[in-house]
């Protein structure tokens, strides 16, 4: 009786390993299963995967990132713990040519909302140029093209926050890349006119790297960035900044401006050699009314170290630096600092207000692609006291971040 019964569960799990297989109507697909989750033809002609993040950041600062809506004495210390971003999206090519994005975040914080970040289709059958069409970033800038989940620091730089032109629900853009080019341009829905009637803002970045190898590249870019605004109807621009602390209260640089006119340029440079990096910007943003001009500058000087040996990878088609990713079973560790200075030049004072120095050092564990710690110092000094009377201040931020 008991051999009886042996036989029967045998056959029943033998049954059950073999009980189904997996068919396909057309080609051959090949799964990827490697901490994400995408599945494509063969020959790429059709994909799908789905991917996001979540990142867990913890804040502790004092000065002028204190946070003003506490009810504890200005430059007294606070803590402040959020989930940064929690993100989904989709993405994929059909029939060869024609790409799509979908990417949502999910309230990652408590002052924040769910949001459409992007929703795109590429077009990039033709020889000079690929069309894209919907909700994307616009093309300005190094630091902030690159994904907030390989960025160096934290947080961007507090002048790239200052000046990043965003995303708009109504673009059209025409870019191409090679190895070592990059360029885009296109038409991004801004503010409306006094009939309620859409205006676009124009928007274009081109990046050159005469050198690129595995473990070299020497990038340079330039953009620039036009609102087009009515005059009869004037944007509301406030020049506030967090100094890269982003749970700590908007510091007022200068008071708000009715802007009828607007215009940015940047210029970036960035070298990076073996485990070393160099990475430069600087921006100029000008906003105008009938009679006035205020202006933000500002730069940046960042290097890293990866003590462990791996390089930062770098996209030529877009012009970007990537992700890090660990060769040995520890993981990578990378060492960054970073000095950046700000500065606010008002017509309506005659003079320069609240200028800022920055200075962020941390370092980066990268535990393998798709664990990630983060821990940074950040001291800050401004020209003039803030708001709550204080002219200095000090930051110790911490993230966890998982990506797929």
């Amino acid at each position: 009786m008991k051999r009886k019964l042996l036989a029967l569960s045998i056959a029943a799990l033998s049954g059950t390993a073999v009980a189904g297989t997996v068919t396909t109507a057309g080609d051959d697909l090949i799964i990827g299963s490697k901490g994400d989750l995408s599945i494509a033809t063969k020959e790429g002609d059709f994909s799908f995967a789905i991917d996001g993040r979540m990142m867990w950041d913890a804040d502790y600062f004092d000065g002028v990132h204190h946070n003003a809506s506490s009810n504890a004495d200005p430059g007294s210390n606070a803590f402040e713990s959020e989930l940064r971003r929690a993100r989904l999206a989709f993405k994929g090519t059909v029939y060869s040519d024609w790409h799509y994005k979908f990417q949502y975040t999910f309230n990652a914080d408590s002052g924040g909302k769910n949001q459409l970040e992007d929703a795109y289709i590429k077009y990039t059958g033709w020889d000079i140029a690929d069309i894209t069409v919907g909700k994307y970033k616009f093309p300005f800038g190094l630091e902030e093209l690159v994904s907030s989940k390989h960025i160096s620091t934290i947080e961007r730089s507090a002048m790239v926050e200052f000046v990043r032109a965003g995303r708009s629900q109504q673009n059209i853009q025409l870019s191409k890349g090679s190895k070592n080019y990059s360029w885009a341009f296109g038409l991004y829905e801004g503010a409306a006119d006094e009939n309620g009637s859409e205006l676009y803002n124009l928007a274009g970045r081109v990046t050159f790297a005469p050198i690129v190898a595995d473990d070299q590249v020497v990038h340079l870019g330039a953009a620039v960035f036009k609102s087009d605004i009515d005059d009869s109807v004037p944007v509301n621009t406030s020049f506030t900044q967090r100094l890269s602390v982003h749970t700590a209260d908007k510091i007022a640089l200068t008071s708000n401006l009715n802007a009828n006119d607007h215009i940015q340029y940047g210029l970036e440079a960035a070298w990076m050699h073996g485990p070393f990096s160099l990475q430069s910007e600087y921006v100029s943003s000008s906003w105008e009314d009938d009679t006035n001009e205020v202006e933000y500058s500002g730069y940046y000087v960042q290097g890293t170290w990866t003590l462990t040996g791996e390089s930062r990878s770098y996209k030529g088609m877009s012009g970007i630096f990537d992700k890090i990713s660990p060769k040995g079973a520890n993981g990578a560790v990378e060492l960054v600092a970073k000095f950046e200075q700000g500065e606010i030049d008002d017509d309506r004072t005659g003079a320069i207000e609240n200028g800022f120095d920055n200075i962020t050092v941390g370092v980066n564990w990268y535990v393998n692609k798709n664990v990630r710690l983060s821990a940074n110092y950040i001291t800050t000094s401004l020209d003039e006291d803030d708001a709550n009377g204080e002219d200095k201040g000090n930051a110790f931020s911490t993230r966890l971040q998982l990506i797929w």
